[in-house]
């Protein structure tokens, strides 16, 4: 089994480094692949062609080099949302090769409450979508920004908290994804691929897309399953990592 984890935007592949690390520890019998998409952590964005392909070629070359194996693809905040849309296009690359995966499991993602949160609209602006990342990377405000996305940051290693706020200031892609994920998006991924069965997870605790907003996804796909845990936030991988762990085997294997 392969297991395609997807981060989510400013972000970077250290979010799941305490996952790759446990799952190496307890001999896990799937593989992880973490793709290296175009404009985070120091890569440039490409200077043509069209946007969503960028990151969905990334994804498919990630998968083509990973072997013909049953895939789990699971996608976090946004990168669930870059999931819906490779869905959407029927899981093929700009090549019109196919990667439909075995199960698509989306966690805490954006799409669904678009029209429904001040967050979204705030950042139309360009210049706020500039201001905010640069907000979010400098070293002076992060216990601040700590105290915001994490219910326990002291939970986390120091290192990969100082490296969290650090992948802000190295993503080029960060502004892109406020033209990609709309409510018109939306509204086309949810008239194509409404009938999935995805597998959606949530935490109770959820304060980035809080735990409200869960009642939009399960009226709007109505095959899909849900599971709500108990304590988790945003950021469990980093906050409860062996939790983390011993939860997605579980649902890896189901």
């Amino acid at each position: 089994m392969n297991v395609l984890l997807v981060h989510g935007n400013g972000g970077a592949n250290t979010r799941f480094q305490l996952f790759r690390q446990i799952a190496e520890q307890h001999g896990a019998t799937y593989h992880i692949h973490l793709p290296e998409l175009p404009g985070f952590e120091g890569r440039p964005l490409p200077k043509s062609g069209e946007s969503w392909s960028w990151f969905l070629d990334a994804l498919a070359e990630t998968v083509a080099a990973g072997g013909d194996s049953p895939w789990v693809y699971y996608g976090h905040g946004i990168g669930g949302s870059v999931l819906l849309e490779w869905a959407r296009r029927g899981w093929t690359n700009s090549a019109g090769e196919s990667f439909k995966p075995q199960k698509v499991l989306l966690h805490g993602i954006i799409g669904a409450s678009l029209e429904h949160r001040l967050f979204p609209k705030v950042m139309k602006p360009m210049l706020v979508r500039q201001v905010m990342k640069t907000l979010i990377a400098t070293p002076a405000l992060r216990p601040v920004w700590e105290r915001k996305l994490f219910l326990n940051p002291d939970a986390i290693p120091e290192n990969l908290r100082r490296q969290f706020f650090a992948d802000y200031d190295r993503c080029e892609a960060f502004a892109l994804f406020f033209d990609l994920i709309t409510p018109e998006w939306y509204r086309a991924v949810k008239a194509t691929i409404d009938q999935e069965a995805f597998h959606f997870i949530w935490g109770d605790k959820e304060r980035v897309i809080a735990s409200k907003y869960l009642a939009y996804w399960q009226n709007d796909f109505p095959q899909a399953d849900f599971t709500i845990i108990e304590g988790w936030d945003h950021f469990p991988m980093l906050e409860q990592p062996q939790e983390f762990y011993e939860t997605m085997t579980k649902m890896i294997a189901s």
